[in-house]
């Protein structure tokens, strides 16, 4: 078994956190804005009806130039209804959350850079 991992950049040090002007440098204001964008919640509101997701390419995005790579996002149904939401495209097969609290509510997923993986499912 070999595990690799990835690193976008390297974190910033301690003497790159503020500028010549006191304000956050660029090396810390670019690290916590990828932290930001790696983890967003989607929430998904279905009393109008079934909805289907396709998860965002696993790896490079052609169209903006951005990674997916070690991106993980969480899918929560929040309405109390009977209609699902079917999310595809993960290597672990289409999800569906059917409920609007515990198991059936959420699923996450986390990209490896060529797939999207589910890490968490209640």
């Amino acid at each position: 078994m070999s595990t690799t991992q990835t690193q976008l950049f390297d974190p910033p040090t301690r003497s790159q956190a503020i500028d010549d002007k006191g304000f956050l440098g660029i090396p810390l204001r670019q690290w916590l804005f990828t932290l930001q964008y790696l983890l967003p919640l989607v929430t998904i509101d279905t009393t109008s009806g079934p909805v289907t997701i396709a998860l965002p390419a696993a790896g490079l995005a052609g169209t903006t130039g951005q990674s997916n790579q070690n991106m993980e996002v969480t899918y929560r149904k929040t309405s109390a209804d009977g209609n699902h939401v079917t999310i595809t495209g993960s290597a672990d097969g289409t999800q569906t959350l059917t409920t609007n609290s515990g198991a059936g509510s959420v699923v996450k997923f986390k990209s490896d850079g060529t797939s999207w993986w589910v890490t968490e499912w209640p």
